[in-house]
């Protein structure tokens, strides 16, 4: 084999295994957020309001797989858990606006007083990346909260 062609050959090869890395390291998308918020739902009900809330909030623990993670709000729309933004357990997703000025609060509370499933999408801040994407965010009410575990789609 002449050695233009071997060269060649081992580009290709060193190609494919590049893209194939990089495919690998893509963000998560809407399997792993839904999987992720069943896996919430099952803890909470399994293991009670406070143990739950516990667990969400650990940004080391299972419910935070960066860029996921778990976050629960009351039925008034305050923060109980958010591992990725601690600052915002105690204030209300009410008062919210996304980075387009779209009243997520009013959007999140509007989808679930009428399901008890749902999603939304607005523009958040990934706080893997620093930067502002589009976020899609899947919602499911557990007794007198809300948890809701987002994907970023760019």
């Amino acid at each position: 084999m002449k050695p233009q062609a071997v060269l060649c050959s081992a580009a290709a090869v060193f190609m494919l295994a590049v893209s194939s890395s990089c495919l690998a390291a893509e963000s998560p998308g809407a399997e792993e957020a839904k999987a992720l918020l069943n896996k919430a739902v099952t803890y909470f009900d399994k293991n009670g309001v406070a143990r739950a809330l516990c667990a969400f909030n650990d940004p080391n623990g299972d419910f935070h797989k960066a860029p996921l993670y778990v976050f629960a709000i009351n039925m008034d729309g305050v923060y109980f858990a958010h591992s990725a933004a601690p600052t915002l357990i105690g204030t209300s997703l009410r008062d919210t606006r996304d980075a387009a000025g779209q009243p997520i609060g009013v959007l999140v509370m509007g989808a679930v007083a009428t399901e008890k499933e749902t999603a939304v999408e607005y523009k958040w801040l990934n706080y893997k990346t620093n930067k502002v994407e589009n976020k899609h965010t899947f919602l499911k009410k557990v007794g007198e909260f809300v948890l809701g575990v987002g994907y970023y789609t760019r």
